[in-house]
């Protein structure tokens, strides 16, 4: 039997040929592994870089906001201080707002006609989502305008008249009928007909809206008979008026009669 070598001849003559390719390929092997080891030490100090930037600004921020906190804590103080001034200069030099709840009752009272009884009455602050407030004595005090600091600026209709003040009056109680209702609404609205006096603080200010939220005819037992009666609630907007001082004197208490006796009423 005859054998033949299939060995190329290359590798019969030198056992180690492979060396050189193996070489080779471990050259090819650390200039990649360099490579990426570069790429990867480049991409870790710029994150480290950016770390460092973040952590700096971190620190800028939260040094800021301590000064951003002293800020607004100061402005706090100096709007309570300038608060209290206003307050202060208010309740002092204007008599209106020191009897402002006192005026308004009296209005009220005055103008009732006959057959209408009062249950309730209180304050709503328009800001507080209707929430009852005590009768105004300005502790939140009014801009110039007679408007509530940060309130919005209501709309002046009518002439003479300042800002409508920051609360509702709401009014709750009975009549004999739906027609003594509709008088005292009347009666109400009529006060914006009034002149401005600077001797009488009650012309000084005016229900510039009034609504009625509720009405409800009920039925009462009294010695054997039933009467009806109807339970209402009213809403009421006052507003000051201003103007120049007249020499008239005693007008709104002639309004009064005037309007008691016929039904109607003007202060020009």
């Amino acid at each position: 039997m005859i054998k033949i070598n299939l060995t190329p001849v290359e590798e019969l003559e030198n056992p180690y040929w492979w060396i050189p390719d193996l070489s080779v390929l471990l050259v090819i092997l650390l200039l990649s592994l360099g490579g990426v080891y570069i790429y990867v030490s480049s991409v870790e100090a710029e994150i480290a870089a950016l770390e460092a930037d973040k952590n700096r600004m971190a620190a800028e921020t939260q040094a800021l906001a301590s000064e951003v906190e002293r800020y607004n804590s100061l402005n706090q103080k100096i709007e309570l201080l300038e608060s209290k001034k206003f307050s202060l200069k208010r309740i002092t030099e204007s008599k209106l707002v020191r009897f402002l709840p006192i005026i308004l009752l009296e209005n009220i009272q005055n103008l009732k006609p006959s057959g209408v009884w009062l249950t309730a009455l209180a304050f709503i602050d328009k800001k507080a989502d209707g929430q009852q407030a005590p009768p105004p004595d300005m502790n939140q005090p009014m801009a110039a305008n007679g408007a509530a600091p940060g309130a919005p600026q209501a709309a002046i209709p009518l002439d003479g008249a300042g800002a409508e003040y920051p609360f509702v009056i709401e009014i709750s109680g009975s009549a004999t009928s739906n027609v003594q209702i509709a008088e005292f609404m009347m009666a109400l609205k009529t006060t914006q007909n009034q002149a401005y006096e600077k001797s009488d603080l009650r012309t000084q200010l005016f229900f510039s809206d009034v609504a009625l939220n509720f009405s409800q005819v009920s039925t009462q037992k009294m010695d054997g008979k039933s009467s009806d009666y109807v339970n209402f609630k009213l809403q009421l907007n006052s507003r000051e008026r201003t103007g120049r001082d007249t020499d008239s004197t005693g007008k709104f208490s002639q309004f009064i009669d005037d309007f008691r006796r016929n039904g109607q009423a003007s202060m020009n």
